[in-house]
C-alpha cells in the first residue's frame, strides 16, 4: 500500500502517514468483563495505530479505565482478545505487557509511597532501563528535570505532593519508551504549563510512531491533542471520530446520551437567595504560601479561589479546614473558630472535601453506606451501637438524591467509578448540615454529566444556607458557579471578581498579569533541610539507640566498674546475638506487611528436635539438617496459608505458634539430649571478647540491609509492604515474595535455635518461647513500620543490643527481677513515640 504523507497541523514540520496507512499498535477484539451484579464492558472492539493520539471518553462508570486496565494486564477479560505490537497478550501480566512495549499512567498513581523516586520509576520500568539500583537515582533525575517540579529521585514519594506524584507516574511511563502509551486522566493535577510540557511530549511520541491512547474528561484537552476520538457509554462503543469533525457539545451529548440544556444551575446572586447573615469570617489569615487573607461569606453565597496553581489556594482552603496550621482569626456562624484543628473546625460546622479523594475522602475498604454516614454516625447508632438498618435508610435517601450508581449500599466504594465516589464524599458532607461547606477540586477526574450533577449539589447546599467556597483550576466552572471569586498570586489576594464580572476570561486576565510580590518566607538551611530528611531516613533509628546505649553504658558504669569489663561485655554480646537474628527474622516478614508469632515456638521446637541427633555419639549434621528441614516446612506452611488462602497472618502464625509448642512437648515434657560440650564450645567461640555468634549475627543482618536496598527482593519485599495493591499493578508477584518471606524468616531461627541449644545445653523449648514478644520489641525499638515497607536491618542490630543491655541492668543496678519486665516497657513506650513525632516532621517543616 503507498503511504500518502502530510504535514502535522500539531507540530508544524513534523511529517506524519496518513492514518489509513498505519499499522495498528493496539487491538482490543470482544472484550467482555462483568463484576459482582455490574457488568462493565459488552463486546467492545477497538483499534488504535501507529502514530495517533486516540482519546477514549465517556463517563465515570462507562467501562475507560476498565478496558485500559485489560489492555495493560492488570485485569484479565471474561471474553476477548488483546494484542500490542502484533504479539497477543496471552495472560493478564502487566510485565507481559510492558514488554510487548505498553506503558501506562494510571488515574490512581501505582506509587509505592515508603519507597524512593527512583525505585518507583526503576520498578515500572522493569528494572532494566534504569541500569543497577544503585545507578538508578541518577538515571530517574534524568527523566524528572525537564518538568521543572523540584522532584528529588532520592526522596521517598511520600514527600511528594499530589502533583509531583502526577509527573512522576508520567515520567516512568514516558521512560520505557512504549509503543503504546495509555494516559488515564493525566492532567487532573497539572497546571496549565505542566499540560503544555506532556503535549509536547506526546506530540514528539506520536511523531516517532508510538500509538497514545487518551483518556480525559476535559474535552477541550481532547480537541487540542486527540487525532481521533471514541465515546464509550455504559461499557459499549457508541462511535469513532475524526476529532475535527465534532464539536465539544456533541462530544458532551454522545458521552451522556441526553441533550445538556442547562450545565450550571442559576447562581444565588441572580435570584437574590444569598442571605444577609456572614457565615465565615476571616482576617489577617497568613500561613505557609500565603498571608494577609481577608475574606467574608455569607449564607447561600458560592465563593470561588482561583489563580495560577501553585500561588498559595491549596494552602489557604486546607487551612480554612483546620489542615493546615495557620495564624489570625477566624468566625464560623459568628463564632471563633480554632485554627490548626481539623477537629475543632468540624465541630465548629466546617466540612471539607478534598481533591485527593481516595487519599484523604474516602475510607476505601468500607460500603458506600458506611462512607456516606461517617459524619453522622449519632444519628445511625443507639447506645454506641450502630444499626445497620439506619446506615442502609439513610445511604438509600442520599443515592437516590444525588444519582448515585451503585448497585447497593453495601457495596464498597472502592469499587465506584470517581463521579460516583465524588459523590458519596458529597452526601455524607451534605449529612453533616455544614456550616461552611469547603470543597477543593470538587470536579477533578469526573465526567460530563456528572459534573452537572455536582454543580446541582453545591448550589442546593448554599440555597440550604451554607457559606461555600470552592477551590478550582477550571475557568468555566468558577464562571458558572460562583457568586464572587478571588483571584491569587503569590500568597495574597490580587483581584476579586463580583456578579457579571465573573467570567472565565476575567479570571485568567487577573491571573496572568498580576505584578504582586510574594511575601518573603526565611528558606531553610540546606544542612537543616538534609537533616530533617535523614531524621525521616530508615537509619536514624540505629543512631538514636547507639546513643542510648552508649549513655545507658556510661551511667552504669560509672555506678559498678564491672560493667564495662570484657567478661561482661562478653555476656551482653551473648545474650545479644539470637535476639538480633529472631529480631531479623520477624523484620524479614513485617516488611512484607506480614507478622510472625510462631518464631519463639519454632525456636523451641528447633531447639528440641535437633536435640536428638546433636548429642555424644549423635550425627550433629543430621541434626542441624533436621532443624533446617523444620524450619522450611514451617515458613512453607505459614506462607501458604497467609498468600494462597488470604488468611490473616497474625490467626495463621498464632495457629502454628501453637501447633509447634505442643509439638515439642509431645517430643519432650521434660528436658533430655545432652549437648557435647566440644559442640557448646565451637558454637560460643569467641574472637577476643566478642562472640563469633554475635559476629555471625550482625554479618546476616548487613547483607540483608544491603539486599534491602540494592536487589530486586528487598525491592519488592518493600514494595509489597509499602502498597500492595499498587506493586501488583506493576507486575510484581506479591504473593511468591511474601511467600519466601515466611520461608526465609524461618530460616533465619535456625542460627539463633543453635545459638539457644548451645547455651542452655539440652533439648529444652520452653527458653524459647519469650523470644515471640522479644522479636516484636525489637522491631518496634528498631523504628520499623508495622504496617511494612519501612524499616532498617542495622536498627535490628541496634535494637537487639539495647533489649540484651537492658535486660542485664537490674543485676547491676541491684534491682528486684521486676525491673526486667518493666525496664523494657518503659522504653519500647518511649521509643513509639519518639518515632511518631519524628515520622511527622513535615517535608517543609
Amino acid at each position: 500500500m503507498t503511504e500518502t504523507q502530510h504535514l502535522d497541523p500539531k507540530v508544524p514540520g513534523i511529517v506524519i502517514r496518513d492514518p489509513k496507512a498505519r499499522t495498528v499498535a493496539l487491538r482490543l477484539t470482544g472484550i467482555v468483563k462483568s463484576f459482582p451484579g455490574v457488568r462493565a464492558l459488552k463486546d467492545v472492539s477497538i483499534e488504535i495505530t501507529a502514530g495517533e493520539v486516540h482519546a477514549l471518553v465517556g463517563e465515570n462508570g462507562a467501562g475507560k479505565s476498565t478496558l485500559m486496565a485489560i489492555a495493560s494486564g492488570a485485569l484479565a477479560p471474561d471474553e476477548g482478545t488483546v494484542e500490542i505490537a502484533g504479539q497477543p497478550l496471552t495472560a493478564a501480566s502487566p510485565q507481559a505487557a510492558r514488554s510487548l512495549g505498553l506503558g501506562i499512567v494510571r488515574q490512581d498513581p501505582a506509587l509505592l509511597p515508603d519507597l524512593t523516586v527512583a525505585e518507583n520509576m526503576a520498578i515500572g520500568v522493569g528494572y532494566t532501563p534504569a541500569g543497577r539500583l544503585a545507578k538508578a537515582p541518577a538515571w530517574a533525575q534524568e527523566h524528572l528535570d525537564p518538568w521543572q517540579m523540584g522532584i528529588n529521585a532520592a526522596g521517598r514519594v511520600s514527600d511528594l505532593s499530589v502533583e509531583q506524584r502526577f509527573v512522576v507516574e508520567i515520567a516512568k511511563a514516558l521512560a520505557l519508551k512504549p509503543r503504546v502509551l495509555i494516559l488515564d486522566e493525566p492532567t487532573e493535577h497539572l497546571s496549565l504549563e505542566e499540560v503544555q510540557r506532556l503535549f509536547q511530549r506526546v506530540r514528539e511520541l506520536v511523531a516517532g510512531s508510538t500509538a497514545v491512547v487518551y483518556i480525559s474528561h476535559r474535552i477541550p484537552e481532547v480537541k487540542q491533542i486527540a487525532d481521533r476520538v471514541t465515546v464509550l457509554r455504559d461499557g459499549a462503543i457508541r462511535g469513532t471520530f475524526q476529532a475535527e469533525s465534532v464539536t465539544e457539545h456533541e462530544i458532551v451529548e454522545l458521552v451522556v446520551g441526553r441533550s445538556l440544556d442547562t450545565v450550571f444551575p442559576t447562581k444565588g446572586c441572580v435570584v437574590g437567595s444569598i442571605g444577609d447573615e456572614v457565615r465565615l469570617s476571616i482576617s489577617g489569615l497568613a500561613g505557609t504560601h500565603f498571608h494577609d487573607i481577608a475574606l467574608d461569606v455569607r449564607a447561600g453565597e458560592i465563593v470561588g479561589l482561583a489563580g495560577v496553581q501553585g500561588n498559595g489556594q491549596t494552602e489557604l482552603i486546607r487551612a480554612l479546614a483546620g489542615i493546615e496550621n495557620a495564624s489570625g482569626s477566624m468566625t464560623v456562624g459568628g463564632r471563633p473558630a480554632r485554627l490548626g484543628s481539623s477537629a475543632a473546625m468540624a465541630d465548629a460546622g466546617v466540612v471539607y472535601v478534598p481533591s485527593d479523594r481516595h487519599g484523604e475522602g474516602l475510607f476505601m475498604p468500607l460500603s458506600v453506606g458506611e462512607n456516606i454516614s461517617m459524619k453522622t454516625l449519632r444519628k445511625v447508632s443507639s447506645g454506641g451501637l450502630v444499626s445497620d438498618s439506619r446506615i442502609a435508610e439513610t445511604a438509600a435517601e442520599q443515592i437516590a438524591n444525588l444519582s448515585i450508581k451503585t448497585p447497593s449500599s453495601r457495596t464498597p466504594v472502592a469499587s465506584l467509578s470517581g463521579g460516583n465516589q465524588q459523590k458519596v464524599v458529597l452526601a455524607r458532607t451534605l449529612l453533616a448540615e455544614p456550616t461552611v461547606l469547603l470543597a477543593e477540586e470538587p470536579t477533578q477526574g469526573v465526567d460530563a454529566g456528572a459534573r452537572v450533577d455536582i454543580y446541582r449539589i453545591l448550589r442546593e447546599a448554599a440555597d440550604q444556607g451554607a457559606a461555600v467556597v470552592i477551590l478550582s483550576s477550571d475557568g468555566v466552572e468558577l464562571e458558572g458557579l460562583c457568586d464572587r471569586v478571588l483571584i491569587m498570586s503569590r500568597g495574597s489576594v490580587i483581584a476579586e471578581l463580583d456578579g457579571d464580572d465573573v467570567t472565565e476570561a476575567a479570571i485568567a486576565r487577573a491571573a496572568l498579569t498580576s505584578t504582586s510580590v510574594r511575601k518573603r518566607e526565611e528558606p531553610s538551611t540546606s544542612r537543616g533541610t538534609r537533616f530533617r530528611r535523614w531524621l525521616r531516613g530508615d537509619q536514624s533509628p540505629a543512631a538514636a539507640l547507639g546513643v542510648l546505649i552508649a549513655v545507658i553504658a556510661a551511667l552504669v558504669g560509672m555506678s559498678n566498674t564491672v560493667y564495662l569489663s570484657p567478661f561482661s561485655l562478653n555476656n551482653l554480646l551473648v545474650m545479644a546475638a539470637p535476639l538480633i537474628l529472631i529480631g531479623v527474622a520477624q523484620q524479614v516478614v513485617v516488611m512484607g506487611a506480614g507478622f510472625d508469632l510462631s518464631v519463639g515456638p519454632l525456636m523451641g521446637f528447633l531447639v528440641v528436635s535437633g536435640s536428638f541427633f546433636i548429642i555424644n555419639g549423635g550425627n550433629i549434621l543430621v541434626g542441624v539438617g533436621l532443624m533446617i528441614g523444620g524450619a522450611v516446612l514451617t515458613g512453607l506452611v505459614n506462607g501458604m496459608l497467609v498468600t494462597r488462602f488470604n488468611l490473616n497472618p497474625i490467626i495463621v502464625t498464632l495457629a502454628t505458634a501453637l501447633a509447634l509448642q505442643g509439638a515439642f512437648l509431645m517430643l519432650r515434657d521434660t528436658p533430655g539430649g545432652s549437648v557435647p560440650v566440644e559442640f557448646s564450645d565451637f558454637v560460643s567461640a569467641n574472637i577476643g571478647f566478642v562472640p563469633v555468634g554475635t559476629i555471625v549475627a550482625v554479618l546476616v543482618a548487613v547483607v540483608l540491609e544491603w539486599s534491602l536496598r540494592r536487589s530486586r527482593w528487598g525491592l519488592e519485599l518493600r514494595a509489597i509492604g509499602s502498597r500492595a495493591d499498587a506493586a501488583e499493578r506493576l507486575g510484581i508477584r506479591a504473593g511468591r515474595v511474601r511467600l519466601l518471606s515466611y520461608v526465609l524468616a524461618s530460616l533465619l531461627v535456625v542460627p539463633a535455635a543453635v545459638l539457644l541449644l548451645a547455651q542452655i545445653g539440652i533439648g529444652d523449648g520452653r527458653p524459647a518461647l519469650p523470644f515471640t514478644l522479644s522479636s516484636v520489641l525489637v522491631v518496634v525499638l528498631a523504628g520499623a513500620s508495622i504496617f511494612g515497607g519501612r524499616g532498617s536491618f542495622i536498627s535490628i542490630v541496634a535494637a537487639g543490643l539495647l533489649v540484651a543491655q537492658v535486660l542485664g541492668l537490674p543485676a547491676f543496678l541491684g534491682l528486684s527481677g521486676a525491673w526486667g519486665y518493666w525496664l523494657p516497657g518503659i522504653i519500647t513506650i518511649g521509643a513509639a513515640v519518639f518515632y511518631a513525632q519524628l515520622r511527622s516532621i513535615r517535608k517543609n517543616s
